[in-house]
């Protein structure tokens, strides 16, 4: 009896073109997994900058031991290294007219543990003064335009402005 399943092979042009998409098709899975990292890895990074809130991403900022060119106006103390999403962001807004002795009385009260609202978010979030950055929001002082900012930023009900 002669054996009738005439089954065709591939030809070798054909097994070729396949291994090509394969590996076209394995290179950009790879690519579309990593970059789902990558993604993630950007918003974390955003939380951790210096200025984390998009409404600061204009202003300038500065570490707790350093000044500004400008010594009056609105300024906010916040932190970083702060996820956004949480309900609670450490904002406090307020307006001097000599940043450098403000900056430093606000210092010292952490330090003393005096300012209770501050320390106790440092103590539950594990943060350290080395965590505390100034942002420059106005160069002016001016109570309506502080809280505008305290309105934008939520400072009063989710921050530090209570």
């Amino acid at each position: 009896m002669e054996n009738n399943t005439n089954m065709n092979s591939l030809p070798s042009w054909g097994i070729a073109i396949l291994i090509v998409i394969f590996v076209i098709a394995l290179i950009i899975a790879c690519w579309g997994f990593l970059s789902g990292f990558n993604l993630k890895r950007k918003n974390s990074t955003t939380s951790s900058s210096i200025v984390w809130n998009e409404l600061f991403v204009n202003k300038k900022a500065i570490k707790f031991d350093q000044t500004f060119n400008i010594n009056k106006g609105i300024f906010a103390l916040t932190f970083a290294k702060v996820e956004k999403n949480d309900f609670f962001l450490p904002i406090y807004i307020f307006e001097t007219d000599d940043f450098k002795r403000e900056s430093k009385e606000l210092i010292s009260k952490i330090i003393e543990n005096e300012f209770e609202t501050i320390n106790n978010y440092m103590k539950e979030n594990k943060k350290n003064l080395k965590d505390i950055f100034f942002v420059q929001l106005e160069e002016k002082t001016s109570d309506l335009k502080k809280e505008e900012w305290i309105k934008k930023t939520g400072s009063k009900n989710r921050g530090f402005n209570t």
